[in-house]
């Protein structure tokens, strides 16, 4: 940490990410700043100068009572650097967690100073486009809107395509979800009611989750039951699915009338604020910190490993998001285990840096047979390698002759849940929801009149697609997800519809009421027999984690102070243990984790004898899947789901791939790579391994389900499991703007100079890995390829 940046003492920091730091600083007289300076590796390229410049001139187009401003700037000198207000205050998502839900008089304050912020914004020629509790800031003089540097200028569509974020999942407007373009000042509107129900209620109006968020917002309404009814019509109006039916601000400020400020400053809320002033008092005059390195020296080359793991990315401000997202509260970064951690295996032996070397020939290198829906997954089981792809309400999945990649069979929405040949028959109706010890299983519907609706449980040849076996299910169940299995138990999630099914499946996203149930099922596929039910509160199971093995199942819930992870018996659920997983409570997200509550980064796996639980919070932990007594932990959050290999657990964070032995929890070794890795599970797998090869993901997504579309390209780094050496790495060429050409993987005919639509851009951006012995399979920009891991 320098101990000054321009005429700013650098006091502490405040995050630091792949892009640049946030610190606390004073001035000469004592005032408190956020300073967000560059680092050093992007200084010298032009095209981030250039944007970083367009971030600048966005926040400072902005001046009004309820943003933050702009204090200095320098976006020229050897480190650019930008200075805004600190603000001692808490985001609106913390408030929640001090203060509970707002009652009504506290939303209508709350939504007549965003609805005034909002109109600020606007009259600039910006719109935010990124609208949602941890971009507001509560002060004791109102809340403050943060972060416009992914703010789209009104009428200028290249700024759409160069910023590196298009939103966050829960508040994104219909129109930002289906095409970057379309987010107008009809979007901040949307994202403002969305902000008031989830102050209301404390969570969004069509529920948690993260990529399953965002077919609940185009198809379904929004939930406002736990919502003041007085506000209700003002609500729907401004969550309408047309945004030109949406009210304009003014209407919006009408109908929240009447507001007073002082609702908002409701007493625990006022307490934190006030704690919050004293000690930005005490920082105002206190000396400035020790330093380890001379005044305009270099950072050491080298952070410490904790910084590394929890500091990995703060993607709002910091890679390529907002200015004013530099007014964070203190990120302290703690342990990561919390007072119960447990034993704290050694962090291990210094990363090894790796310079990125090109992959061989590819074995074979084929189109996929529809268009990428965003999110793909691939398994080799046998001589088959099967692709599942499901993401913004597409679907696709395909089976690949692995040896030789010609494409066995396929299905997708684009085909209505047919074939398109050329060996087997799916039968018409059938979804197939993933892979099982006997193959894949399906769910298939009755088309027959006399039975129309009925569903059941096909398990299906992967190779031909043709029917194994067929599951009747009762009257009324649909199987919506596979949520996880083991040898001939199937753990699904069900929607049981009362009096049974009369047109067509129900949404993965229903919406439980009188006539709907949703549960977690055990199925035994023997017989098709349903061992146990448990309830589900609806829209929840995004928030948790699920495993299965010889002795049951296991999931996770989230609580006030970590998680619980919960044992059932596989033959009648009924509980075995549960343990609490505490996190560090003075530990806060880095901001990349925050989107869908900390969702995005946190798993659950079952390996042997063995639970394998991650936290955002709380790390890495190991547990005995018999008696819930934990064996070890590790600080590591926000890292991607482990994959067992041996004894071997491989897992990545942004920056690093560890290998853990799964019996100690000690690293065995620690690979660094030079291009940030992606480590958000919830969007799709982000690491593959076999006892031969590791094959880790780079990370297009910089926050939500933002793209980059200049620092980083998609792809995949490729490791030799024993020992972490580099084999090769493989990567996409970024794309720059809309009028760019196509992007073209390594190897494949040339695109269309047609060009392709920015919604294609996304979900040609994430890619889908699998090894198997010395082979890796990569789905990636359109095509699917496999690799000889070490040849030559």
């Amino acid at each position: 940490m320098p101990a000054v940046i321009g005429p700013y003492v650098v006091m502490r920091p405040l995050g630091g990410g792949g892009m640049g730091v946030v610190s606390l600083c004073r001035t000469g007289s004592g005032r408190l700043v956020a300073v967000k300076q560059v680092r050093e590796e992007y200084a010298d390229d032009p095209a981030f100068r250039s944007r970083f410049r367009r971030e600048v001139a966005a926040a400072r187009r902005v001046s009004g009572v309820y943003t933050v401003p702009v204090l200095d700037a320098d976006t020229d000198g050897p480190r650019p650097w930008v200075a805004t207000a600190y603000v001692p205050g808490p985001t609106l998502d913390q408030a929640l967690r001090i203060c509970g839900t707002f009652q009504e008089p506290a939303v209508r304050a709350l939504g007549t100073a965003l609805a005034e912020s909002l109109q600020v914004i606007h009259a600039a020629g910006l719109v935010h486009r990124d609208f949602k509790p941890g971009n507001v800031l509560l002060s004791s003089d109102g809340p403050r809107v943060i972060d416009f540097g992914i703010s789209k200028a009104l009428g200028e569509t290249r700024l759409t395509v160069t910023g590196t974020v298009i939103g966050s999942p829960a508040f994104m407007a219909p129109e930002q979800i289906a095409s970057f373009h379309d987010a107008g000042p009809e979007s901040d509107v949307f994202a403002l009611a969305g902000v008031l129900v989830y102050a209301a209620c404390g969570e969004g109006p069509f529920g948690p989750g993260d990529h399953s968020v965002l077919h609940r917002i185009v198809t379904d309404e929004p939930n406002l039951q736990a919502v003041p009814s007085a506000l209700h019509p003002l609500l729907l109006r401004c969550l309408d699915k047309t945004p030109a039916r949406r009210p304009p601000l003014d209407a919006v400020l009408a109908g929240l009338a009447p507001a007073r400020p002082h609702d908002l400053l409701v007493p625990a809320l006022h307490a934190d604020l006030a704690e919050r002033a004293r000690d930005a008092e005490q920082m105002a005059v206190a000396p400035p910190p020790p330093r380890a390195v001379p005044d305009g020296g270099r950072e050491r080359s080298a952070p410490s490993r904790r910084t590394v793991l929890l500091g990995g990315l703060a993607a709002a401000a910091l890679a390529g998001g907002g200015v004013a997202g530099a007014v964070w509260g203190p990120w302290k970064a703690g342990d990561g285990g919390g007072k119960n951690a447990g034993p704290a295996p050694s962090l291990g032996p210094t990363a090894r840096p790796v310079v990125l070397t090109d992959p061989p020939a590819p074995l074979w290198n084929e189109p996929l047979p529809d268009s990428p829906s965003g999110m793909p997954q691939l398994r080799a089981t046998g001589g088959t390698l099967v692709l599942q792809d499901s993401s913004f309400g597409g679907y696709t999945v395909a089976a690949f002759d692995s040896a030789s990649g010609k494409l066995r069979w396929s299905q997708s929405t684009a085909t209505a849940m047919q074939l398109n040949q050329p060996s087997g028959a799916l039968p018409r109706g059938t979804r197939v929801l993933g892979p099982i010890d006997a193959g894949l299983l399906g769910t298939s519907m009755s088309t027959a009149l006399e039975s129309m609706g009925q569903t059941s449980l096909t398990v299906l040849d992967p190779a031909t697609a043709r029917v194994r076996s067929t599951l009747g299910l009762p009257k009324g169940d649909h199987v919506v997800t596979l949520l996880s299995a083991h040898e001939n138990m199937a753990y699904c999630l069900v929607n049981t519809f009362k009096g049974g099914l009369t047109t067509g499946a129900p949404s993965p996203a229903a919406t439980a009421g009188p006539d709907l149930s949703e549960t977690v099922t055990a199925i035994d596929l023997n017989g098709g027999d349903v061992r146990w039910r448990k309830p589900v509160v609806p829209n929840s199971m995004s928030q948790v984690r699920y495993a299965a093995d010889r002795h049951g199942f296991y999931y996770t819930e989230s609580t006030k102070t970590g998680l619980t992870l919960y044992a059932v018996h596989a033959a009648d659920g009924t509980p075995r243990w549960s343990v609490d997983v505490a996190a560090d409570p003075n530990s806060q997200l880095p901001p990349y984790m925050q989107a869908g509550g900390g969702s995005l980064t946190s798993s659950l796996i079952a390996v042997g004898d063995l639970l394998i639980a991650m936290h955002q919070k709380a790390g890495m932990s190991a547990y005995d899947a018999e008696s819930g007594q934990r064996r070890w932990a590790l600080p590591m959050a926000g890292a991607s789901v482990p994959i067992a290999v041996g004894d071997l657990l491989l897992v990545n964070d942004f920056r690093n791939v560890h290998a853990v032995d799964l019996h100690s929890g000690e690293i065995r070794w620690r690979v660094e790579s030079p291009v940030p890795l992606s480590p958000l599970p919830a969007f799709s797998p982000t690491l593959a391994a076999s006892t031969q090869v590791t094959v880790v993901l780079f990370s297009p997504a910089i926050s939500g389900l933002g793209i980059s579309t200049g620092e980083f390209a998609s792809g995949c780094l490729v490791l030799r499991t024993s020992d972490g050496k580099q084999l090769w790495a493989l990567r996409d060429k970024p794309v720059a703007s809309a009028s760019s050409a196509p992007v073209s993987a390594p190897g494949s005919p040339a695109p269309s100079p047609s060009g392709i639509g920015e919604a294609t851009r996304l979900a040609e951006a994430f890619w889908g890995v699998w090894a198997q012995d010395d082979v890796v399979f990569v789905s990636g920009g359109g095509r699917v390829r496999a690799y000889r891991a070490d040849a030559g």
